[in-house]
This record gives structure tokens, sequence and C-alpha cells, in this order.
């Protein structure tokens, strides 16, 4: 097949576009320039307009030669790169744009010209311009196929262009879906109880490290081999289903809490059914699984030590000592009684606590105390 032939083909759009999704767009592009020009050298350069490390050449095969003599050119003032910051997003040139001098007396122009035959035409275009980078593809080619290249290389670098346009935009939000999924499987791990992300059928996206431990003995929540997070007790089971399909069809409740009856004896625990809003587990529209499961175990004590208090507070140990009491249910007077003092002296001891502790009521230094202990837990 002609070399026109292959250009009035055009690029493999879906391949382009796939490739942007799978995170390898520029190595298809060059592999599909390659096939449409064979006689011809295909370039990938990326360039910062501050000349930092973020310049780079990509090559569809691997040239050390070239991209050497790149690196030696991006140190020049006035060479062959800078004179891409001229050009437009989408118009492509040639080196009648840039200056034959400037395309073929620079360090890349030099190797080039020493291949056989010597490639001393060129045509580019621009297809990505930012505050401090712009993105282009070259080819380079002999000069005795100038007259046959130099209109179909115009019209594929131009519908190549556009292509790029849109595909590196799905490159970009790929790279922000990756990013964001790395974000919220982090805050996962740093939650302080047990929970599971799965959709409206319960098939499970993503878990933190305390539901897999859950998950492990098998005593409540159980994943099935197809992926469905079941609950261990059939009839508790059904009622799950039953709660996230009410959530899913609700337009105004997002949470449902049930119990999770065990036999006398065994740890008594809830599930917090809570319905997300689109985008919220991963931080863009659409995105990411409906429901957010969370397991709590309501007999797990709840234990601080003066060490932490100290740590966290400031508290010495007769506050500290205090602070517990209040947390492990006992009144200021049972405490009184026990230590025997005053209340007065306790109520003196109380105020410190608060002040070290920020709250101003009791019940909301119990509330705080509450929290921290369970978060100690579950670390």
């Amino acid at each position: 097949m002609s070399l026109s032939m292959h250009a009035e083909n055009g690029a493999a759009v879906d391949q382009i576009f796939t490739s942007a999704i799978e995170g390898d767009l520029f190595r298809s592009v060059l592999a599909v320039v390659a096939m449409n020009f064979p006689e011809a050298t295909p370039m990938i350069v990326g360039l910062e307009r501050m000349q930092g490390a973020g310049n780079f050449l990509l090559l569809d095969t691997p040239n050390p030669e070239l991209r050497r003599a790149f690196a030696e050119e991006m140190r020049a003032p006035d060479g062959w790169a800078h004179s891409l910051h001229g050009q437009e997003i989408g118009r492509v040139y040639d080196d009648g744009d840039l200056g034959a001098d400037t395309v073929n007396g620079g360090q890349m122009g030099q190797v080039l010209r020493r291949t056989s035959p010597p490639k001393t035409c060129l045509a580019g275009v621009l297809f990505d311009r930012g505050e401090r980078h712009l993105l282009g593809i070259e080819l380079r080619y002999p000069r005795h196929l100038e007259a046959e290249l130099r209109r179909p290389l115009k019209d594929f670098l131009t519908r190549l262009a556009r292509q790029l346009d849109v595909a590196t935009r799905i490159m970009e939000v790929r790279q922000r879906l990756d990013a964001a999924e790395r974000l919220s499987g982090n805050l996962l791990e740093i939650l302080p109880f047990s929970v599971v992300l799965c959709n409206e059928r319960r098939n499970v996206s993503r878990m933190n490290g305390r539901a897999r431990a859950i998950l492990r003995n098998g005593r409540a929540l159980q994943v099935s081999p197809d992926g469905t997070l079941r609950l261990s007790d059939p009839v508790v089971d059904d009622e799950f289903a039953t709660q996230i399909q009410s959530l899913q069809g609700s337009l105004r409740q997002r949470v449902a809490i049930m119990s999770v009856p065990r036999n006398r004896g065994e740890p008594r625990e809830i599930l917090t059914i809570i319905r997300l809003a689109a985008g919220e587990a991963v931080g863009l529209p659409g995105a990411g699984p409906n429901f957010a499961v969370i397991y709590e175990d309501l007999d797990m004590p709840l234990e601080l030590d003066q060490d932490f208090l100290w740590r966290l507070f400031g508290m010495n140990a007769k506050e500290a000592d205090l602070a517990l009491a209040l947390l492990a249910g006992e009144s200021i007077g049972e405490l009184a009684s026990r230590r025997r003092m005053s209340k007065e002296t306790l109520r003196n001891q109380l105020a410190a606590v608060m002040r070290k502790t920020e709250t101003s009521r009791q019940q909301e230094l119990v509330a705080l105390l509450s929290r921290l202990a369970t978060i100690n837990a579950t670390a």
C-alpha cells in the first residue's frame, strides 16, 4: 500500500482513544504514525517553558544518539526546540516555517542528516499547550519524498491533532481518577471503623484493613465467591438487602442503621449503611460505589490510659484519673467517695480537664473521650 493511501486511511482512532484510557497514549500514537509513514522518523516532543526536567523525546524505536542530541539541543538558546513555542496549536508547520538552518543545523538535525537516506524535511503539529509546557508530534523524512508526502502529512497531522486534543483530555481524566482512587484508599485506611464500599447489588469494590480483618473470621460479614457482601445470618442478610434497596430508591433518606443479633455472650454489632452521593467515593461526578457499610462492635471496650491523655492534652495523673473515671461512667459523687476527696476539689480538677480539652460541659468531655477511645481501640 502506498504512503498516500496509508495517510488517507488516517490514524486508528479507536486505538488512540483506547490507549488514552489504558495510559499508553503516546506509544500508541507513535505506532499509528509509523504505520502510516514508514519512511519517516516520528517523535513526540514535550517541552517545559522554564527549560526544566520535564523536557522529553519519545521515539517509536530506540535511538540513543538522537536522544543525546535532543538533550544537547535543549541547551541551545536559539535552536529548533525553542522555535516550537511560537507555533499555533493544531496548525501543521514544516521546515519552511521554522527555517531549514534551524531544523538541520542543530544537534538533532545533524544526526538525522547522517541517516540513509538523510531526513532533512520536517512536518509537525502542537496538540497541547499549558502555562508551562507544550506537546507536539513531528516527523522527519527524506527530501526526495517531499512532493509526495507534504500534502498527505498535512491532512494526516491536522486530523491527528484533533484526535489528540480529545485523547489527552481522556488521559488527564484517567489520571485524575487514578489519583482519586489512591486518595480514597488512603482515606479508608485511616478511618477508625471497618468500612466496605459496594454498589446497590452489594458487589464489593473496596474495603479497609479493619474490614478485611472482620471478614477473615467470617463471624458477621462475608464476601461470597462472586464478590457479594453478605451477612452470615440469612434472616439478617435479607434485611440488609432490603435496607440497601430502600436507600437506593429514596430521595431523602441516606442512612440506615441495623443491629446484628448474636447468641448470648457474643458481641453485639451494628451496621450503618450510607448511600453515597455521586462521586463521593473517588471525588469525580458519577464515579465510585453507591454505599459505604460501616461495621461496629458495641461491646468493644472503650479504654484510654493516663499516658495517652498526658501526651494529647497535658493532663497530670489526677486529672487523667478523673477523666478516665468519667469515661467509665462514674459520677463526681462516686469518685469523691472512692478517693475520699471533697466534691469541690474534684470539680476544680474537672474544670482543669475541660480547659485542657477545650470542652465546656461534662457531657461534651465524655463524648470527646468516647470518640478518642473508639479510635484508640480500633487503631
